[in-house]
């Protein structure tokens, strides 16, 4: 006999109860019940089929029989007690039982039971789920990322970078101050980097626009579309400097055409998703102890990106025949602004840190 609970559907009775299966059908008795007799409360269909005709309105002391087919049941985990879900709702939960699991999972259930609890696969999959998971999120899904973002329309990158300028504009960012032809001036540098950038191999439909802002300070992003924006604070930090806003344009473009933003957003979706799939409410718990959870993951595939920026920008600097000193100076800067030369908490930022991007400049600069 196998002991358990039966749960009724409604209200919040617990019923004790027996448990055996007789002729392949699951029979449930009342464990205070005198007898259990397998042929009461059984009937038989025009189709010969063993059915249940025990409980009205859960008040009957006739025995529950059930075949397989009526039940449904949660996998088995270690020596855990078994959760069998009965018609209408009702929930039976019974001590650990070989026949029983048998009876629910049949061979295959059996030999995973076995296998969980066996030491060399325990061990085996210590050491594989890690390996598993380092595969999926270092490899599978940048990797499917890039086919994704590939898919996209161009059309569908236009909108998508109008929505986001014109969302910005009206949130975070104002008209530039810049004289006109100071503007004018940076404009001519910036169309002879993209020519020359487009002469390199790299197509491109660069646009370049200024925006004052006081809450993102000295920056400039690139939109999926080609739209790169520059702030008059980065422009002021660098005293106008042509040469070092050159640098950082080659940078955007880097993003433009890596195609980083459509990439971020399939690789924060397939982060999530599997994050959720593989954790399950384990994501939800890292998330409101530390703060983390798919964050982090998202800001090591930002940080890739940022490394593939600069490097596309250091690598055209010295096709161009520039100087790669450039992009360092322009980090020193950037950084001094920002106090965040380090690399504390590297994996709750989302860009690598300015020390490393200024030292991997420098040793390009030192190997021309």
């Amino acid at each position: 006999m196998i002991d358990g609970q039966l749960y009724q559907s409604e209200g919040s009775s617990v019923t004790p109860i027996t448990a055996s299966i007789e002729d392949n059908i699951l029979v449930i008795c009342l464990i205070n019940e005198d007898q259990c007799n397998a042929n009461n409360g059984l009937g038989i269909n025009e189709s010969n089929a063993v059915v249940n005709t025990d409980v009205i309105n859960g008040e009957s002391a006739e025995p529950l029989r059930f075949q397989q087919s009526e039940v449904n049941a949660k996998s088995k985990l270690g020596n855990l007690p078994r959760e069998i879900t009965l018609p209408n709702d009702r929930l039976l939960v019974c001590s650990p039982s070989p026949l029983l699991d048998q009876w629910l999972d049949g061979g295959a259930g059996s030999r995973i039971s076995q296998m969980e609890t066996r030491k060399p696969w325990l061990i085996a999959s210590v050491l594989l789920v890690p390996l598993l998971l380092y595969v999926i999120f270092v490899q599978g899904m940048p990797w499917a990322a890039v086919k994704f973002a590939d898919q996209i329309p161009y059309s569908i990158k236009t909108v998508a970078s109008q929505h986001t300028l014109s969302a910005l504009d009206y949130s975070m960012l104002e008209p530039s101050t810049l004289p006109d032809l100071q503007r004018e001036q940076l404009m001519m540098g910036f169309n002879a980097v993209v020519e020359q950038v487009s002469e390199l191999g790299t197509e491109n439909d660069i646009r370049v626009h200024f925006r004052d802002s006081e809450l993102i300070g000295p920056n400039a992003f690139a939109l999926p579309d080609g739209t790169i924006v520059f702030t008059d604070d980065l422009v002021a930090l660098v005293d106008g400097d042509q040469a070092l806003l050159d640098a950082i344009l080659l940078h955007e473009i880097g993003h433009v055409a890596q195609n980083h933003s459509m990439q971020m957003v399939a690789e924060s979706l397939f982060a999530t998703l599997a994050i959720s799939y593989f954790f399950g409410d384990l994501s939800g718990a890292i998330e409101s102890f530390m703060g983390i959870g798919s964050s982090v993951v998202q800001n090591q595939y930002s940080q890739k990106h940022e490394w593939q920026a600069d490097n596309f920008a250091i690598s055209k600097l010295k096709l161009m025949h520039r100087d790669t000193a450039d992009f360092a100076d322009v980090m020193r800067k950037l950084s001094n602004e920002t106090d965040q030369q380090g690399a504390e908490n590297s994996w709750f930022q989302s860009h690598p840190s300015t020390k490393a991007r200024i030292e991997n400049a420098e040793s390009a600069a030192y190997h021309d």
